[in-house]
């Protein structure tokens, strides 16, 4: 240990200065992480994006922390220039009631042996409960308008003023408040906009509480929104198939809604797909046809076309092999 402080002091003096005043902290997203009230028992998490924008690479060794209710993940290696990595880091609130801040120490050794400095903070409070510790949505279709709900509790006189959310796709309502043998209690329901894009999504709800000072509780929000076509298996491998000899294989097509299958392009006469039926219906079963006309490996992608307005039509890898 005594030899590897030395070996920092040593390079630290022998490195000149890069980046600016703060260092290499600089090139961090941002510096800090505050997840403002939270309730004894969640566990928190939150991510920083390190960029390296200068022209030299860097390299990350390992990450410590000044307390063990944080524990920081890093994957140690270069970030070359223009690239970036990710600093992960989870705070466990039943180690701790009240203010507690937490530096994570990020240890570059390239271009020179430096600790880059970045915080999370958070203030405990067991006097709040949730009936889930984050409005989490799981997997729903582009689309359609979901909702979540979570109950808080007070054991104190506090009470909530308004709820608002770092996302405009999420629409919040809170419920008056009830009272209980030993306080306040709200339900709150967050709301999804059809309008959401495909992937996967998190952001932090707000709820504001009336007395001054540490008054906002963080609930974490999230949710993975599929697209509104979706086409099972997501890809079709033919076995091994004899010269001109069709093998045909179906699949299904799923959307939000009823929908017509009105075209299949692509697949340059090789592989072809014909929907069982032109009905309107929210579920079609396609038959798609492999046909090889020489020997060895094709891969194509068909594009199925459909009369649905919005992302109306999805891709299908296809891949066959033949042989005389």
């Amino acid at each position: 240990m005594v030899r590897y402080s030395m070996g920092l002091l040593v390079g630290a003096c022998l490195v000149a200065p890069l980046g600016a005043a703060d260092g290499l902290a600089s090139l961090f997203d941002r510096q800090s992480h505050d997840f403002g009230n939270v309730p004894i028992g969640p566990m928190l998490r939150t991510s920083f994006t390190v960029t390296n924008t200068t022209n030299q690479n860097l390299r990350i060794v390992s990450a410590r922390v000044s307390c063990g209710c944080v524990t920081p993940y890093v994957t140690p290696g270069v970030i070359a220039p223009g690239k970036s990595t990710t600093v992960h880091a989870t705070m466990d609130t039943r180690r701790f009631v009240g203010a507690k801040q937490v530096t994570i120490y990020v240890l570059f050794d390239q271009p020179r042996f430096e600790e880059a400095a970045i915080s999370v903070s958070a203030y405990g409070r067991n006097d709040i409960s949730l009936t889930s510790d984050s409005l989490a949505f799981g997997r729903v279709r582009k689309g359609t308008s979901p909702d979540v709900s979570t109950t808080i509790s007070f054991l104190s006189g506090s009470k909530i003023s308004e709820a608002a959310c770092e996302s405009g796709y999420v629409k919040l309502a809170i419920t008056k408040p009830t009272q209980t043998t030993s306080g306040m209690s709200y339900t709150l329901t967050a709301k999804l906009s059809p309008d959401i894009p495909v992937g996967n999504w998190f952001t932090d709800v707000w709820v504001k509480l009336e007395q001054g000072g540490n008054s906002r509780i963080r609930i974490p929000l999230t949710v993975e929104v599929e697209p509104m076509l979706m086409v099972t298996p997501g890809a079709v491998e033919f076995d091994t198939a004899e010269i001109g000899k069709p093998v045909k294989k179906p699949i299904i097509v799923k959307g939000t809604q009823p929908f017509r299958i009105v075209d299949v392009k692509g697949g340059d006469g090789v592989f072809t797909a014909v929907a069982t039926d032109d009905e309107a219906r929210p579920v079609h079963i396609v038959n798609v046809t492999f046909t090889p006309g020489k020997e060895g490996e094709v891969i194509k992608s068909l594009k199925i076309i459909t009369d649905l307005k919005d992302e109306g039509q999805v891709d299908l890898r296809v891949k066959g092999t033949a042989k005389k």
